[in-house]
């Protein structure tokens, strides 16, 4: 047996918990992070992928035991929200959701995840004895790009290419969810003309002609997946059912 399912199988005991092997294989051999908690918000056990999305050397250090406040990363002072997540699924025993936007990985590079947790039940007295969590990067999709015959892709906060200036990044984020250009100016507290002066400077550093090309260009290059990062900053938000 790998020695890693070994210890995670001793911890587990430690902490009262039965898990089976097949669940712990899957964990262990999954590219998306997994992990376990006690009652108590604990870290029971977490896989190797949970371990690079915290930037954390499983090697060297073990975060079996700890509170997520207690982490040498920067979630840490989102404790109180993971906190509560883990207390919301407790008391439903049920999945619920979130979606967390935190600086990830070994670059430190701000990207949104959803983070499912689960209830995990006792195999004999059927009680709830922690919480089962998933993390999966969110995937910016629509039927429409479906019908489309195109693949999911996930969002990112830095530009595929240094060809454009921030304003203009931020001008194309917009026009990407066809706002018009009045719309654009509003929100980004300019002047229509300037907006519409910004558009045509973009439209000559892609070699494009009107929205549509630029839409395909942008397609292309990977500007449809790019979020500026002043529009969004490091948090943590519940969703529910009509989040969608």
């Amino acid at each position: 047996m790998d020695r890693n399912i070994s210890q995670a199988f001793e911890t587990f005991q430690k902490y009262s918990i039965d898990i089976s092997q097949q669940l712990l294989l899957l964990w262990e051999t999954s590219r998306e992070p997994w992990g376990v908690k006690n009652i108590d918000s604990q870290y029971v056990y977490a896989n190797k992928a949970y371990y690079e999305l915290l930037n954390i050397n499983r090697a060297s250090m073990s975060i079996e035991g700890y509170y997520d406040d207690e982490l040498p990363c920067s979630i840490a002072k989102f404790a109180w929200f993971f906190k509560e997540h883990d207390r919301n699924t407790l008391a439903v025993q049920d999945r619920l959701c979130s979606l967390e936007i935190h600086c990830y990985g070994p670059e430190q590079i701000l990207k949104p995840y959803y983070f499912d947790k689960f209830p995990l039940f006792d195999n004999s007295t059927a009680q709830c004895v922690g919480t089962i969590f998933h993390a999966r990067q969110f995937e910016n999709f629509s039927l429409l790009k479906h019908l489309n015959g195109e693949q999911p892709g996930f969002f990112r906060f830095y530009p595929p290419e240094n060809l454009f200036t921030e304003g203009e990044l931020d001008v194309i984020f917009f026009a990407l969810q066809s706002m018009p250009s009045k719309n654009i100016a509003k929100r980004l507290n300019r002047s229509h003309r300037t907006i519409e002066n910004k558009l045509q400077q973009i439209y000559q550093k892609a070699d494009v002609h009107n929205l549509s090309q630029f839409q395909a260009f942008c397609k292309e290059k990977g500007f449809d997946r790019f979020i500026p990062q002043k529009f969004f900053s490091p948090g943590s938000r519940m969703l529910t059912d009509d989040d969608g």
